[in-house]
């Protein structure tokens, strides 16, 4: 469903800013892909986030330091209040390791340079393509002991990012039945209610997190119970999958 000509008017501008940030902090920068509810045409501003990946000749660690300055300086030159995620692949990633290709393949737009999603060779909607499914335990650990010591805007990115890690691993529960597959919450939550009635008053009481945002273990206290349930069911369903190391987007915990 990504597509470049269905990013509305209202995000490029951030997305040209974006752009310059990447090639001045990268001379091997080879592309700029947007990814998610923004590629697809399906995000709101104000409530969506601004998800783009950078594709590089080279292997380059993640600079948190200057993601951070080249966020804050595009939200100050913009005067708008948006959550925005920069994350950083290589072109041999991309093109090697069927997880770090997937999002290229399957939730991009191409907004800069040169396009690889052609050579990523087709993904069925199996455990191959999963990202969250099998992580959620392990994520809710992570962010536990990592609020602890964030600041408010911290705590509260690494909270609502394992938000939409449950809704979409509700999704993923059922993506390879369905035969569809979508990051969006909305979406995510009412595919999840249709093959689980009994639980989809839980499910919306999660997606309200994300407009109902109180405090930290508050929020977590309401997600755990849905998170060991999936965890429960993913078990029964996947009994060949282990859990991956746990990985909350790109904030390195």
């Amino acid at each position: 469903m990504a597509d470049i000509e269905k990013v509305g008017p209202v995000w490029r501008p951030l997305i040209e800013s974006l752009v310059d940030e990447y090639r001045s902090r990268y001379r091997d920068l080879a592309s700029v892909y947007v990814r998610g509810s923004v590629a697809n045409g399906t995000a709101v501003f104000g409530r969506s986030d601004l998800d783009l990946i950078a594709v590089t000749h080279q292997e380059h660690a993640v600079d948190r330091a200057w993601t951070q300055e080249a966020v804050d300086r595009t939200l100050s030159r913009h005067s708008t209040a948006v959550d925005i995620d920069l994350a950083i692949t290589s072109a041999t990633a991309i093109l090697t390791d069927r997880k770090s290709g997937f999002y290229i393949k399957t939730q991009s737009a191409l907004v800069y340079g040169e396009d690889f999603a052609p050579r990523i060779a087709p993904y069925r909607i199996d455990a191959d393509a999963f990202s969250h499914l099998f992580n959620l335990e392990l994520d809710l650990k992570t962010v536990r002991c990592a609020v602890d010591d964030a600041s408010d805007v911290l705590a509260r990115t690494l909270v609502l990012r394992l938000v939409k890690r449950v809704l979409r691993a509700g999704l993923e529960l059922i993506a390879e039945r369905l035969q569809e597959y979508t990051r969006d919450p909305d979406m995510c939550c009412e595919f999840f209610g249709k093959y689980y009635p009994e639980k989809a008053a839980a499910m919306q009481n999660i997606l309200h997190l994300m407009s109902e945002f109180t405090e930290p273990a508050d929020a977590l206290d309401r997600v755990e119970s849905m998170i060991h349930w999936i965890a429960t069911e993913r078990s029964r369903i996947y009994p060949l999958e282990l859990p991956k190391i746990a990985f909350i987007d790109d904030l390195g915990v």
